[in-house]
């Protein structure tokens, strides 16, 4: 009995000396990952602005907090908010609680908002939960449900493409219209 004993024991002191190195590179191995998430600069309440080559102002971003992640090219922000501009005037005014901008996308998620700061009788403001905007081409588009107000209109519908540069938009799937009296 003493002898089965003694083979059990030597047996899970061995299973555990053989082991004990695949601890130790699993947890470097998390290390070196969360190393990896460590954004190359901060910052808090940001504001910013970006002209075109001309020196016009094109867009306005503020942020109450800005993570820049060179590696991935990733910039992260909290509650970022968005002014694009066009020919020098403000036209939209976009906001989320979350964003994320790599490679020229911008992608917003909780809480969307794009208020139209010039005066466009059709389209005043569109909400959603997740929006993707093309920077530089300034596509915008959603999978997601949707909410568009205008003056006395509001449109419900699923999905949207818009060109803020042709100012054209167009719903994927339209599900309700509400018209209001003047």
């Amino acid at each position: 009995m003493n002898i089965r004993l003694f083979i059990f024991l030597a047996f899970l002191v061995i299973s555990f000396l053989w082991w004990l190195p695949t601890l130790d590179s699993e947890q470097s191995a998390d290390n070196e990952a969360a190393s990896d998430l460590i954004p190359e600069f901060t910052a808090k309440f940001l504001y910013q602005e970006l002209f075109d080559s001309e020196g016009n102002l094109e867009q306005q971003v503020f942020s109450h907090k800005m993570e820049h992640y060179a590696d991935l090219s990733l910039t992260h922000f909290k509650q970022p908010e968005f002014t694009i501009y066009q020919g020098g005037e403000p036209v939209w005014k976009i906001s989320a609680q979350i964003g994320n901008m790599q490679d020229g996308l911008l992608l917003l998620d909780d809480s969307v908002s794009m208020l139209q700061i010039s005066d466009n009788v059709l389209v005043n403001s569109i909400t959603t939960e997740y929006l993707e905007i093309n920077l530089n081409t300034n596509i915008v588009s959603t999978d997601n449900e949707i909410t568009i107000q205008g003056k006395n209109t509001t449109i419900v519908g699923k999905g949207l493409t818009a060109d803020l540069e042709r100012k054209t938009l167009s719903l994927v799937d339209h599900v309700q219209t509400i018209i209001k009296g003047s």
